[in-house]
């Protein structure tokens, strides 16, 4: 293949995660009839069982032998993590704005840095100066809220970032241990497990009346959407690409989610909005040129 081929094809590829990431905000709104629990369990489970599916069809093994005690604790830990994400990241939604739970979540790049200093990692002035930008354009994107249930949609997608990034921390590594589609279908199994303990548990209901075939479309397509295609073409291209760049389509998600939910739901924004969200994603940039990038879960 020559490499103007493949340059375009690189192209294509973070073309392709970025569109598909940034349907995933406007996806879970349309699911909302559905439990957001149920929603979110459903979608790591059909991505866990399509990578799955994968590896079996590559000649992979699923099994963990020979794998050593401390890099199953990580995944496990892993996929736990990775549950309460996309549980909050979805109860969010259905309390605040498109715009408001994609940018917020956004904050993991950031929550990243932060985490890796726990980890011995030192402390630039790209972190400091990004950990600043990014709060004062949280304080104004989340200051534009007018009601209770916005501002407590906001928190659950700030947690939810925070949990996307102990994830990413806690999975550093791991990815050596095992081929990519091995590891994808266990931390998204494991995470459907932790969420479906959560239901039985809480006694949560499993679905609603009102909720028909619409909404199992929808979650079909965050599970083989957003949970493999798009993790499937960013890991494609991130072979080639430094993780920096890959990155980038992470930090656009959210201004495709915006636009996708100002034209698909018809939600709106206004200049507090933007100006906050602007200054948010700048700092989260700024954090992740200091960090090599991060690529998040959704």
């Amino acid at each position: 293949m020559g490499e103007a081929s493949h340059r375009r094809r690189l192209g294509a590829s973070l073309f392709i995660s970025w569109l598909v990431f940034s349907s995933a905000a406007v996806v879970i709104v349309i699911a909302a009839p559905a439990p957001p629990a149920t929603v979110a369990a459903s979608r790591v489970a059909i991505t866990a069982l399509a990578w799955a599916v994968i590896t079996v069809i590559r000649g992979g093994r699923l099994g963990l032998g020979g794998v050593d005690r401390g890099t199953r604790v990580r995944i496990w830990a892993s996929g736990v993590l990775l549950g309460a994400h996309f549980s909050l990241w979805i109860l969010s939604l259905t309390l605040t704005s498109v715009a408001h739970g994609a940018v917020l979540v956004g904050l993991q790049t950031l929550f990243a840095g932060l985490f890796g200093l726990l980890l011995g990692d030192r402390v630039s002035w790209r972190l400091v100066v990004g950990v600043g930008v990014a709060l004062t354009g949280t304080g104004i994107l989340t200051g534009s809220d007018a009601g209770t249930a916005t501002l407590l949609g906001d928190g659950l997608a700030i947690l939810a970032g925070a949990c996307s990034a102990a994830y990413l921390v806690v999975n550093r590594g791991v990815g050596h241990a095992l081929p990519l589609p091995t590891l994808l279908a266990w931390v998204n199994a494991i995470a459907a497990l932790t969420i479906g303990s959560w239901i039985a548990l809480t006694g949560a209901p499993l679905w609603m009346p009102t909720a028909g075939g619409v909404e199992v479309l929808a979650i079909l397509w965050l599970g083989l959407g957003p949970g493999l295609v798009g993790h499937g073409s960013m890991n494609w291209a991130a072979r080639s690409l430094p993780v920096h760049v890959v990155s980038l389509t992470v930090l656009l998600e959210p201004a495709g989610a915006a636009v996708l939910a100002w034209v698909a739901l018809g939600q709106s924004f206004g200049w507090a909005e933007v100006i906050g969200a602007g200054l948010l994603l700048i700092g989260a940039g700024i954090s992740a040129t200091d960090q090599g990038g991060v690529e998040p879960p959704d």
